[in-house]
């Protein structure tokens, strides 16, 4: 079968093309592919910021929700979960760490839309393995493809264990990209006196996060002149800058939260490396200051991921542009203004070039939110 896909070349191009798809199991089903979005996995992967050695060519879109064709009459929709591991490939014999309920952590885990020849989300359809599919009906479509990032979101919560739902926590979150500001809200929700700083430097998007958070009293948009000290920090961003940062701010015997990964993974804090903490969810103590790694996402953060987004209005905020076909040169932004540019906005997205914005979903295959 043939569909229209976009192809990205690690540091070489991105464009449209035409690609056969074909099961990998008999099994697999065709999914039409209804609302999509850009991961900065996706960037880094262009950049070859990550998986640095791969230049493969491959088509993105691992954040993507759609329906079974030959399950349309039942209305319902399914979201791809990125990570394939032991559980989500049925395999018989499974690695330790699946065993143990640690799935995010699978030494064979592939990732769709970023490995090659695995199912992906800028396309028209895909056929997927039913078990790399989880059901997202409930869940309203402009929240649906949240479920990955917000499952890795609470994960990282559950593995601080703060206590972030009582009293008043300090939270600083260094990086102002949609993994931060699902950060914020999430904080926010737990309890509305949490005070939180989102540190972005970025002026642009400083003034999209601005009107993101317009009627959050308890959050503040701040530049990196601070010199405030947390409770609690989060590293949200993959710049090695973002770890010295969300180290600087922390008070003593504070926890800092490493979410994100390292676009340089050798880097060495004098005694330990950060990446190795992060990557496999070890907690490191430093200096007086407490460590947790964060890595991914399990079942059971899928399953509380979207029993809180069926009523998590407020992240919708995050979408601050809709794009109406892949291959459109549309936007229409979240502040009424409508813009076209000189090629598709979703290349420009992933080259990194819309900075004014903090997350834009594609909608595919004529379906309207």
């Amino acid at each position: 079968m043939k569909i229209k896909a976009l192809v990205i070349e690690p540091k070489n191009d991105i464009y449209f093309k035409e690609i056969d798809i074909n099961k990998f199991e008999d099994s697999d089903v065709e999914i039409k592919w209804t609302v999509s979005s850009v991961c900065n996995s996706e960037r880094r992967r262009f950049n070859l910021t990550k998986s640095a050695t791969n230049v493969d060519p491959f088509i993105g879109g691992h954040e993507a929700v759609g329906i079974i064709e030959a399950e349309k009459y039942i209305n319902r929709k399914y979201a791809l979960l990125p990570h394939s591991n032991c559980l989500t490939r049925g395999e018989k014999d499974k690695c330790n760490v699946c065993n143990e309920g640690k799935e995010n952590l699978c030494s064979n885990m592939r990732h769709a839309g970023l490995d090659k020849n695995t199912p992906s989300g800028f396309t028209d359809k895909m056929f997927v393995s039913r078990s790399q599919l989880f059901d997202v009906t409930e869940i309203k479509s402009p929240l649906a493809p949240f479920l990955e990032p917000f499952s890795c979101v609470l994960r990282s919560w559950k593995l601080a264990n703060t206590k972030i739902s009582k009293g008043t926590v300090s939270v600083g979150i260094v990086g102002g990209g949609p993994i931060g500001c699902l950060h914020a809200f999430y904080v926010c929700k737990e309890n509305k006196s949490n005070l939180i700083t989102i540190v972005e430097s970025c002026s642009d998007r400083r003034k999209v996060l601005n009107d993101v958070f317009e009627n959050y009293s308890n959050i503040t948009i701040s530049d990196n002149d601070i010199d405030n000290h947390f409770d609690i920090t989060v590293m949200a961003s993959s710049d090695t800058s973002a770890y010295d940062e969300s180290f600087r701010l922390l008070r003593k015997e504070g926890h800092l939260i490493l979410f994100s990964g390292f676009n340089d993974p050798l880097f060495n804090d004098g005694t330990y490396n950060p990446e190795i903490v992060h990557r496999h969810e070890f907690v490191y103590f430093h200096k007086t200051k407490k460590l947790i790694g964060s890595s991914g996402y399990n079942s059971e953060d899928l399953i509380d991921a979207k029993r809180i987004l069926v009523n998590f209005d407020s992240i919708s905020n995050i979408v601050t542009g809709k794009v109406y076909g892949l291959d459109s040169k549309t936007v229409y932004r979240y502040d009424g203004v409508v813009k076209t540019y000189d090629e598709s906005v979703l290349i420009k997205d992933i080259k990194g070039d819309l900075k004014d914005h903090i997350k834009i979903q594609y909608f595919n295959n004529n379906y309207k939110n």
